[in-house]
């Protein structure tokens, strides 16, 4: 009898212990993407619409970040998998490396992306995105954190082809990564299928769960595919798009939502 209390006093325990790390991580996430968001909105008023000498100090410093984001990212990346029976080396060197590939895409993106500030907007939007994203993942189910993926990128994925739709420089580019996310989408769905012929598992791995609604989950991938497909074809109609977007979004997230409860 003692022995069944202790095994139920050990598993509360290490549900709070797992459900504490879980808090941990999204409040550094919550932080990190707060302070990535101060800085691109302190390069949004020096370089997107200050003065020309601002613009021209920002245009070199963002390339120098740009760089040494691309050196650390590979360092961290490098040193990690080298170290990673360190335990320090393990928790330090992701950190490094996820800050590498923030200053080294976000340097590369504002620069190359300059007229109208799109490059600093494109940014500024995709921030938040992603950390939402990220909360996703720790707080629902793999399923949902995958629907929401699906749903968020093409939304948007789908304002980047409306604010691009009038360019003459950027439409092709913009059209080719629209095409990129729709073999993304159907990559996706053929992995949830190959997972859902094996309770959710792929090569031993779980990466969906046993009672997964796949229902919804395919559902979810298909309106986000129609979605940027219709951009692609129609940007005219992008605005409608990404409400209709939002609109699923909100509906798959009550859905996995309520399965929490």
């Amino acid at each position: 009898m003692a022995s069944t209390k202790k095994s139920i006093s050990q598993k509360k325990a290490d549900k709070e212990k797992q459900d504490n790390l879980v808090l941990s991580r999204v409040y550094y996430v919550f932080l990190v993407g707060l302070v990535a968001e101060c800085y691109l909105f302190l390069v949004y008023r020096g370089y997107a619409v200050g003065s020309v000498d601002s613009m021209l100090a920002w245009n070199t410093v963002l390339k120098v970040l740009m760089w040494v984001g691309l050196a650390a990212l590979v360092i961290g990346a490098v040193v990690w998998y080298m170290k990673r029976e360190d335990k320090k080396l393990r928790r330090i060197m992701p950190w490094v490396a996820g800050a590498g590939a923030f200053f080294a895409l976000s340097g590369w993106v504002m620069t190359h992306f300059f007229s109208n500030g799109m490059g600093v907007t494109t940014m500024c939007v995709l921030v938040p995105i992603v950390a939402v994203f990220v909360l996703v993942y720790l707080l629902y189910q793999h399923e949902c954190a995958l629907s929401t993926v699906a749903l968020g990128g093409a939304m948007f994925t789908v304002w980047v082809r409306s604010a691009s739709a009038s360019s003459n420089h950027w439409k092709i580019p913009v059209i080719v990564g629209c095409i990129a996310a729709l073999a993304l989408l159907a990559a996706a769905a053929y992995l949830a299928n190959k997972a859902q012929k094996d309770e959710g598992k792929l090569k031993k791995i779980q990466v969906l769960s046993p009672e997964c609604d796949y229902r919804i989950l395919y559902a979810a991938l298909a309106v986000a595919a129609v979605g940027v497909l219709l951009a692609v074809l129609l940007p005219a109609i992008s605005v409608y798009l990404m409400w209709l977007l939002g609109v699923a979004l909100f509906a798959e997230l009550v859905y996995f939502t309520t399965k929490l409860m």
